[in-house]
């Protein structure tokens, strides 16, 4: 095997994480899906051929995507991705590998891949008792109340059987335009469709806000639906309808590929007079026996497939860059001669950074092939260098900031490998206006958006970071087209603001590389403590998971630079955590008070798993004895794994649990072994 193999395989990994990372956590994605699957399928092309360079931590071996700072629970059965397809060759390719495992395919049935938030819905003797999201395909947030406020959702059903039932969670068009109208005349910036809507409206821990977004649910499915007696999934269906939920009424049962293509065309000539977005179709095997017999791999079911519709496209040129700055970056953005793509006109794309722009030979005047990813954001996916005169000119990053006229910055930030362009200024106007527009977001305070940001600072009421936690009603009043009412519900909003859980509030503070999932590696390693965050050790953060040496001088770079010292000790004061008992932190009765010994290789760190017993309230020690409650054994060993730790501790009938069993009892369950 050569050296050029493992670095190709190393390289793929990154890059494949960094793009999960912007499209499930960040929701601003770079690439098309049909890129994203291409490096994907190279990644497990290249693993194939070599297992033994396959990890626990390869993005072939994930399930789904990222998890927030919610509480979460573990899902009865694994929600599964679905594998793409962008072609009927792939899905006869499709149907073929499943014709060599089992010969009762067909029927298939298809229906609509609504562009949403899949979320399971536990009902137990009837009643609704559980809502949660997909988060990583294993564990998902706990969003019972949001959900409740689906007024669709039955509260209550005839069947009193227990099951989960499966479904996707979406916001209708009308209401995106009706929302987004408000929110800017508020001053607040509209989002960017309806998918992104009803994900931030899923993450708001008030279920007021969900109440007044006009949430709606479409069930697809029931976990359990062969254990509860169904034979088809299309009969699933139908019992759900049955039960009063709401079911996809474009479904068709299939019985060949060409009935699967004539309903395809059928819904991609009709799908934009729908009242919901929708990205493809999600074709499945109906008989259940059948898809038992089929399986799944690690990351998908066999028996399921999704058919992605062709993006909308065409061909612009490129007129000038303009550079536009942001709280981490300034991002290149391309002037374009305006085209009609997608039923709107597009003026503009984000090019994203540098390394986009040369790795696709990007120049001013440029013919260029422009995308709408998703469906909403203007993309370019490629020049056309077969349409060159000689006069195009190359993309070159500016030397001073636009907004301060300082010098730049241009690198890689810490934790990342793009090359970006930064303002390093830390007096600079544009970057602070940034920094105030991500930590409302961040935070989730409703009703500051990036316009009346803007305002705030025109008029002298935000002149530093602090300002923004000292704000009275007389403030506010002072800013054009600010009404009592408004500014009352934004001094609410801030108020409620200051019980955010410790992850949320590290990762608004926009320190480089540091986003939602390494905020939750920060926050349990210093036991939910803003002061014990402040002063976490490099020592500590070189043992969290995913943190290497760049990063971790980010981190303590932040913590310890003069100009943040009064910003980080008005957020000390103003900051006080999540009530007792509420999930962001809180210690676990199943933890606290408990001794741990912890052996064995485990997917993370031993210094996390620590820290996760200590954030509790329980103590590690380094050898077993009569006083241990329970000992750890990492979940990298197999059945067979001895030590001399395990041996004594069987001798002393002291309970043995994996990884998995110590963060179930972190969530407060029982401990399983």
């Amino acid at each position: 095997m050569s050296h050029d193999v493992r670095r190709r395989i190393e390289d793929l990994r990154r890059i494949i994480r960094r793009h999960e990372r912007l499209y499930f956590v960040e929701a601003r994605p770079e690439i098309s899906d049909r890129e994203f699957d291409a490096l994907l399928d190279e990644l497990r092309r290249l693993e194939a051929q070599h297992p033994e360079l396959i990890t626990p931590d390869s993005p072939t071996q994930r399930v789904g995507g990222a998890a927030t700072s919610f509480a979460t629970v573990q899902h009865r059965v694994p929600m599964m991705s679905l594998e793409n397809s962008y072609s009927f060759g792939d899905l006869q390719d499709w149907i073929v590998r499943m014709a060599k495992i089992s010969p009762r395919v067909f029927p298939i049935v298809a229906e609509l891949k609504i562009d949403g938030v899949s979320a399971t819905l536990r009902y137990a003797d009837g009643v609704f008792v559980e809502g949660a999201t997909r988060g990583d395909g294993v564990t998902g947030d706990v969003i019972t109340g949001n959900l409740r406020t689906i007024r669709s959702l039955p509260l209550a059903i005839a069947d009193r059987r227990d099951m989960d039932i499966r479904g996707e969670v979406y916001v209708p068009r009308a209401q995106l335009e009706r929302i987004n109208a408000e929110r800017r005349a508020a001053g607040e910036e509209p989002f960017k469709n309806c998918r992104n809507l009803a994900a931030g409206t899923l993450k708001s821990l008030d279920p007021q806000v969900a109440a007044g977004r006009g949430l709606q649910l479409m069930v697809y499915g029931i976990a359990q639906a062969r254990e509860l007696g169904f034979t088809r999934h299309s009969e699933v269906l139908a019992f759900l309808a049955d039960q009063g939920f709401v079911v996809n009424r474009l479904v068709r049962v299939c019985h060949s590929l060409d009935e699967i293509r004539a309903f395809v065309a059928e819904v991609d000539r009709t799908r934009e007079t729908l009242d919901f977005d929708i990205d493809g179709i999600v074709l499945k095997v109906d008989d259940l026996a059948t898809q038992l017999e089929l399986g799944a791999t690690a990351k998908a079911p066999r028996w399921a497939m999704a058919y992605k519709f062709a993006q909308p496209q065409a061909v612009t040129r490129v007129r000038d860059v303009v550079w536009q700055v942001g709280r981490a970056q300034i991002t290149p953005v391309a002037v374009l001669e305006p085209v009609e793509l997608g039923g709107t006109t597009v003026a503009r794309a984000s090019l994203h950074n540098l390394d986009q722009i040369r790795e696709k030979d990007i120049r001013i005047g440029d013919e260029v092939l422009v995308e709408k990813a998703g469906y909403i954001i203007p993309y370019v996916v490629a020049a056309r260098p077969e349409s060159r005169t000689g006069a195009e000119q190359p993309i070159e990053p500016p030397a001073v900031c636009p907004a301060c006229e300082q010098p730049v910055e241009v690198g890689a930030a810490p934790g990342e490998s793009a090359t970006v362009v930064r303002c390093v200024n830390p007096a600079c106007g544009g970057v602070f206006a940034r920094r105030v527009i991500w930590f409302t977001s961040q935070m989730g305070i409703e009703n500051i958006g990036p316009q009346l940001v803007e305002r705030l600072i025109e008029a002298g009421v935000l002149r530093e970071l602090g300002d923004l936690l000292r704000l009275r009603l007389d403030d506010l009043l002072q800013v054009e087209r600010m009404g009592q009412k408004l500014g009352e519900k934004i001094l609410a909003n801030l108020a409620a603001a200051r019980q955010a859980p410790l992850a949320r509030l590290i990762a608004a503070l926009g320190i480089p590389g540091i986003g939602t999932v390494a905020a939750e590696h920060l926050a349990a390693a210093c036991g939910f403590s803003f002061a014990a965050f402040r002063a976490i050790t490099e020592e500590t953060l070189l043992g969290l998971h995913g943190f290497d040496r760049k990063l971790a001088a980010a981190v303590r770079g932040f913590l310890a630079a003069p100009a943040h010292q009064a910003w980080l000790d008005q957020l000390q004061e103003w900051w006080v955590g999540p009530p007792a008992g509420e999930a962001a932190g809180p210690a676990s009765p199943t933890l606290q008070g408990k001794t741990f010994v912890i052996t064995g290789e485990a997917t993370v760190p031993r210094r996390e798993l620590e820290a996760l017993v200590k954030a509790h309230g329980g103590r590690v020690s380094s050898s077993v004895s009569p006083k241990t409650d329970y000992l750890v054994v990492g979940s990298l060993e197999g059945p067979g794994y001895t030590s001399s730790k395990k041996t004594r501790a069987e001798a002393l009938g002291i309970p043995i649990i994996d990884e998995m069993a110590l963060q179930a009892m972190a969530r407060g369950e029982s401990p399983r072994g």
